[in-house]
């Protein structure tokens, strides 16, 4: 049987994005600071959603995952490899 969670190093977001600012795609941009990361155990069932987003530094791809408990976290690894690692998980 697979771990049923996923194991990310992530930011915690600590506002509400009042401030937004976004490319000129319209992709939110994001500042991903890997001194303040830790690694987190997060379980797919409480995952609402999950945003494609650019880090400030370098333009690469980062997602934030917005949790059932209303936290959000900017991760270290792109939407598409999130989702693709929860495909796997049964």
């Amino acid at each position: 049987m697979a771990n049923p969670y996923i194991l990310e190093t992530v930011n915690v977001v600590d506002n509400a994005f009042t401030a937004d600012s976004r490319n000129k795609e319209g992709k939110r941009v994001v500042t991903f600071d890997t001194q303040r990361t830790i690694q987190l155990y997060l379980f797919p069932a409480h995952i609402i959603q999950i945003e494609a987003v650019l880090d400030s530094i370098g333009g690469v791809e980062r997602s934030v995952i917005l949790m059932s408990s209303g936290l959000r976290y900017i991760t270290a690894r792109g939407a598409a490899a999130i989702c693709g690692e929860m495909g796997k998980l049964v």
